[in-house]
């Protein structure tokens, strides 16, 4: 005769199956919220490569004239810092007790986190003296100093005063025009910059007042740059810069100069026209 067998169906108990459902809901939920902190984790990193603030002054230097002007620029947070100098945060040239307020004469509005005040000493300052930029009433989270890179660590901005005001404007040796663009990503964003020649004959430090208008909108924008050997980079860094290119493709600019005694040269004639960078029109060096 013939065997059948037959397999008779368990099944496992309710209280068995419920503690298997929650073991899986709950391991998609662990899941759901360890991809979440990554992710923030991920951003709050690309943000620590940004500073939340940060004051720097122009001359550069550490020598000025009897009639030097200062230039204070302030970055991401200290812009506010920066628009209320003598109203909030009085500023002033200190040495001993000879204190020399500054006033301010012009501020400009950078269109990437960046905010400059233009500076002028009240009076002239004394030959030989050596005279501290100061803001009073700082935030503790805010300072102003500058990086010592021989003793690797901040100092106050000190200046020491040579002989003779100067009176001479600044001329350019050539007219400027335009090298290269430059695109490059980075993890807090790009850094876009269109590079012009700017040479100048100055016997002392200057900076290159920089206009730039949107041809699409008509949107002016203008802010003191400072050259790096006689190239001047209109844009912005990853973090902050004066000039962006949100305002469409084509654009004009014109330069006009200032030097550290406030010597300024005025552009004439037409401005020069340029495109924004792109992918295709970059010349970046690592392509």
């Amino acid at each position: 005769a013939s065997t059948f067998v037959v397999k008779i169906a368990t099944f496992a108990k309710p209280e068995t199956v419920m503690r298997k459902f929650n073991e899986r809901h709950n391991t998609k939920i662990m899941k759901t919220i360890l991809t979440f902190f990554l992710i923030a984790l991920s951003i709050a990193n690309l943000n620590a490569m940004c500073s939340w603030n940060g004051l720097s002054a122009f001359p550069s230097g550490k020598t000025i004239r009897q009639n030097s002007i200062i230039v204070i620029d302030g970055y991401a947070a200290s812009q506010d810092i920066v628009k209320a100098l003598n109203k909030k945060y009085p500023v002033y040239l200190v040495s001993g007790k000879h204190k020399i307020k500054l006033t301010v004469k012009e501020i400009l509005i950078g269109q990437f986190s960046l905010t400059q005040a233009v500076l002028i000493p009240e009076s002239n300052l004394t030959v030989g003296l050596e005279y501290t930029l100061v803001i009073d009433k700082l935030p503790k989270d805010e300072s102003l100093d500058r990086w010592n890179s021989e003793l690797k660590k901040s100092e106050p901005i000190v200046y020491t005063v040579v002989q003779g005001l100067d009176n001479t404007t600044p001329v350019y040796s050539s007219s400027p025009k335009e090298i290269k663009k430059s695109l490059i990503y980075y993890g807090c964003g790009p850094s876009i910059h269109v590079v012009f020649d700017c040479n100048v004959i100055d016997s002392s430090e200057y900076l290159i007042k920089a206009t730039v208008k949107s041809l699409k909108s008509g949107k002016e924008t203008s802010y003191y740059v400072e050259p790096d050997k006689g190239f001047v980079n209109i844009g912005h860094g990853m973090c902050s810069g004066a000039f962006d290119f949100d305002e469409g493709d084509n654009y004009e600019i014109e330069f006009s100069i200032m030097d550290a005694s406030g010597n300024l040269t005025t552009w004439t004639g037409d401005r020069i026209k340029f495109t924004k960078p792109t992918d295709k029109n970059s010349d970046n060096d690592d392509k």
